[in-house]
């Protein structure tokens, strides 16, 4: 009952139930139904409610439908500023929507995919608004699992600030499905420099390949002087996919 309550309130405007961003106005588009009542991922809201502060620069990498980046224009405040980094054309207009909702002007939405280099790439957009990935990060020859494709505009972190594009940030938000490193590798000068906190999803269908890609993206996060926790699970009853959850912070 309460399941199909939630996917009831989903493609509508409501106002938050519960979590981090209780009481701000949110739509879910076709993304998780959890939304709507605002106790999606909650190990992430609660990390991002630990870690922001009004007045700081938020970087929401992988931004989706804007629930993060919503939570986070309302911890930052008037003082504070928000990046959503988004490519996929339906999630923009979500995005630009709860932004519009809440009457933020501390947000900003870039119409770019962050990976390890700038340039163009191609986006293969899966059957729901968090499917989509980059063709480089799908290493796979089975594409059918996406209904089309489109040019996208690619951005490191690090060439943003380079070009002094955008204020550094203080905490950081990585969901990009497979793309981590990719995003990592693409802001080493920006962690050294600034040492942000990272909030970050590494996922994949097979445990094997989650625990490697683990392995590999906290090593380089080590690497920067940084501790490393693991968040409790946000999704304890998934079993056809696997995903952890993490925040390191400079130490």
């Amino acid at each position: 009952m309460r399941r199909l309550f939630r996917w009831t309130l989903v493609g509508r405007d409501i106002t938050l139930r519960s979590g981090v961003g209780k009481g701000l106005k949110f739509n879910s588009s076709d993304y998780n139904p959890d939304t709507v009542l605002g106790i999606y991922e909650l190990p992430i809201q609660e990390a991002m409610q630990k870690y922001l502060r009004s007045g700081d620069v938020f970087y929401d990498i992988g931004a989706n439908v804007g629930f993060f980046s919503t939570i986070a224009g309302k911890l930052v405040n008037d003082s504070g500023q928000v990046y959503a980094f988004e490519p996929a054309p339906a999630n923009l207009y979500a995005i630009k929507h709860n932004i519009q909702l809440n009457g933020f002007s501390n947000t900003e939405v870039l119409e770019k995919a962050v990976s390890q280099k700038s340039g163009k790439g191609e986006l293969l957009l899966g059957n729901y608004s968090g499917s989509h990935t980059l063709s480089t990060t799908d290493k796979s020859s089975n594409h059918k699992k996406y209904h089309s494709r489109i040019s996208v505009d690619i951005i490191s972190i690090d060439d943003l600030i380079e070009q002094q594009a955008i204020k550094p940030p203080s905490v950081v938000k990585i969901d990009v499905e497979g793309a981590e490193l990719d995003v990592i590798e693409g802001m080493c000068q920006t962690i050294q420099k600034f040492k942000p906190v990272l909030i970050y999803e590494i996922d994949d269908r097979k445990q094997d390949r989650l625990l490697l890609k683990e392995k590999e993206i906290n090593k380089l996060i080590d690497s920067f002087g940084y501790k490393i926790e693991v968040l409790r699970d946000a999704y304890p009853e998934m079993t056809w996919h696997y995903a952890k959850h993490f925040v390191a912070f400079p130490i």
